[in-house]
C-alpha cells in the first residue's frame, strides 16, 4: 500500500535522528492503525545508515533472541554468519549499543509486548544497559506495539524499571479526516464521511476499501463478510487487552445501544451500579470509550454529568448494528442486517461524523482568531431538557455559539435557527450570555437563511467538507 501523509510522525522521528545523543522512542497505538509502515517509511528516509528492524512474535525466549541476533549480525559486518548467536539477551542488548559508539545506528524493535512475554526480565535488562551505555552511544531505539496497555505500563508507570528512560514517545492515532481522501480518491466528501462513520481513519481498513463501488456496498462485502478480517476484529482487540473480557462486551453493547451514563448501563447490564465506573475507567484508559462532559460546565472536576462514548469508529459501529444480532451473523441473514443498517445509516452518519467534524471546524476556527470570539471551550452541551450538538463558549466575555447539524437531503431553513435559538435559551448555565449561532448543513441553505443583514450572528457552513460560506 502507498505510503500517505503521517507528515507530524516522520517530523518527530527524524528530529531525533537528527540529534547528537542516544534516543529511546516509544511508538504505539491500536492495531492496524499504520506503526510498522510508519517506522518502515522511517527507516527508509535513512538508507545511509546504519539499521535494523526486527519483529518479536510468540515465542520462547531463546528462539527470539536467536532471531534477534541474526537481525543485529549483519550490522556487525557485512559477511558476519547467518548463524551468530548472542548468549544472552544482556549480551545481545550490550553489542547493540557498543556498535553504536562512533556511528548513527537505527535499530526498531517491533511488537516489544511479544518480547516481554517471553522473557519478562527484558525491561529490567534494557534499562541496565541504557543506563550504562547511553551516555557514549549514538543509537535511535525505536520500540513499538500494539497492545496497548501494556506499552504505556511499561514506558509510562513510575513501577516498572523502564520508566522515565524513554526520550521520545509517539502516539500514533487514526488518519485525520482532511486527509482521508488520500487514500479514497475516487470517493466524493459524501461518501468519505459515510466511510469514515464505519471504519474511521485507520490506514488497514482503509486500504481494504473499494472507492469504486459505494460505502455500504463495501460494508455488506467487508464489514459482513465472514471471509474478511472484520468477521471477528472487534472481538480480536478487545481480548488482545482483556484476556477476560465478558463483563467489558456487556459495558460495550450497552454503549451501543445508547445507554451512555453510569445508571443506565447498570440496568441495561445487571451490573452492579458500583461497579460500573471500574469497567468504564479500563475502557477509558484504553481508549476504546471516551468520557464526555457537557462543554457549558465551567468546573469539570468530579462532575456527575458524564456520558461515554465508544471511541473506536469501527467498535462503536459493529457494537451499535451488529453485535445486537448474533443470530443474524451466524445464520448468515444479510438481508436483515443490511436493511437495518441502510434504515439508519444517515442519522448515524450525521451523528457519529458530520457533527464532530462540525466541532473540530469549530476548535480549530477558535485557534485561527476567526470567530467572532476565542472559545475556552468547545463541544457539546446538553441538560436533561436540551441538547446542542456544537457549543462554544468564552467564560469571561460570556459569548457563546450554538451550532447545529443536519445531515440530510433537504437545505436548512429558518425553522433550524428558530428552533437551534429556542433550544440554546434552555441552556441554564450560560443564560444570559450573548449568543451566537452556526448551522451545519449536508445539502446547504435556503435563500433567506443567506442574508446576513437578516441574521447578523449566523455562521453557515454547507456540504461534507463543511465549507464556510457565511
Amino acid at each position: 500500500m502507498k505510503f500517505i501523509n503521517r507528515s507530524r510522525e516522520l517530523a518527530q522521528l527524524n528530529q531525533k535522528t537528527a540529534s547528537d545523543q542516544a534516543e529511546l522512542i516509544v511508538v504505539y497505538g491500536r492495531r492496524r492503525i499504520g506503526k510498522t509502515a510508519l517506522l518502515s517509511h522511517w527507516l527508509k528516509g535513512h538508507s545511509t545508515v546504519s539499521q535494523a528492524y526486527w519483529v518479536a512474535h510468540r515465542t520462547t525466549s531463546d528462539r527470539l533472541l536467536t532471531s534477534f541476533s541474526q537481525a543485529v549480525s549483519a550490522l556487525i559486518h557485512a559477511d558476519a554468519s547467518p548463524a551468530l548467536t548472542f548468549q544472552d539477551w544482556e549480551s545481545a542488548l550490550e553489542q547493540v549499543f557498543l556498535l553504536a559508539r562512533n556511528q548513527r545506528l537505527l535499530l526498531v524493535i517491533d511488537e516489544f509486548p511479544y518480547l516481554i512475554q517471553s522473557c519478562p526480565e527484558l525491561p529490567s535488562l534494557l534499562q541496565k544497559i541504557w543506563d550504562r551505555y547511553h551516555h557514549q552511544s549514538q543509537l535511535v531505539l525505536a520500540i513499538c506495539g500494539s497492545h496497548y496497555h501494556m506499552m504505556v505500563d511499561q514506558f509510562f508507570s513510575s513501577r516498572q524499571p523502564l520508566f522515565g528512560r524513554a526520550t521520545g514517545s509517539l502516539l500514533v492515532d487514526e488518519i485525520p479526516a482532511n486527509e482521508l481522501k488520500g487514500f479514497l480518491p475516487k470517493y466524493s466528501p459524501d461518501q468519505i464521511a459515510q466511510t469514515a462513520a464505519v471504519i474511521g481513519g485507520v490506514p488497514h481498513y482503509l486500504s481494504l476499501w473499494n472507492d469504486t463501488v459505494p460505502p455500504l456496498k463495501n460494508v455488506e462485502e467487508l464489514v459482513l463478510s465472514a471471509a474478511t478480517l472484520f468477521r471477528h476484529e472487534a472481538l480480536f482487540l478487545i481480548q488482545e487487552e482483556l484476556p477476560e473480557p465478558r463483563t467489558y462486551l456487556a459495558v460495550l453493547e450497552a454503549l451501543g445501544g445508547r445507554h451512555q451514563a453510569p445508571v443506565a448501563i447498570s440496568k441495561a447490564t445487571g451490573i452492579d451500579r458500583g461497579h460500573v465506573g471500574k469497567y468504564l475507567n479500563t475502557l477509558v484508559k484504553l481508549r476504546f470509550v471516551e468520557r464526555v462532559l457537557s462543554a457549558d460546565l465551567k468546573t469539570r472536576k468530579n462532575t456527575r454529568t458524564s456520558r461515554y462514548e465508544i471511541r473506536d469508529p469501527y467498535l462503536r459501529f459493529y457494537f451499535e448494528f451488529i453485535y445486537p444480532h448474533p443470530d443474524w451473523i451466524e445464520q448468515r441473514r444479510i438481508k436483515p442486517l443490511r436493511e437495518a443498517i441502510q434504515s439508519r445509516f444517515d442519522a448515524y452518519v450525521g451523528k457519529q461524523v458530520f457533527e464532530d467534524w462540525a466541532r473540530t471546524v469549530i476548535r480549530e476556527l477558535g485557534d485561527q482568531e476567526a470567530l467572532p470570539f476565542v472559545p475556552d471551550e468547545v463541544g457539546r452541551a446538553w441538560n436533561p431538557r436540551v441538547e446542542i450538538d456544537v457549543f462554544a463558549v468564552n467564560w469571561k466575555e460570556r459569548i457563546a455559539l450554538a451550532g447545529e447539524c443536519k445531515w440530510q437531503r433537504e437545505k436548512m431553513g429558518p425553522k433550524h435557527l428558530e428552533s437551534l435559538q429556542q433550544r440554546a435559551e434552555r441552556l441554564d448555565r450560560v443564560e444570559g450570555f450573548h449568543f451566537h449561532y452556526a448551522l451545519f448543513s449536508r445539502s446547504g441553505f435556503t435563500a433567506s437563511l443567506l442574508n446576513k443583514e437578516k441574521y447578523p450572528h449566523l455562521l453557515l457552513f454547507s456540504g461534507p467538507e463543511l465549507k464556510r460560506i457565511r
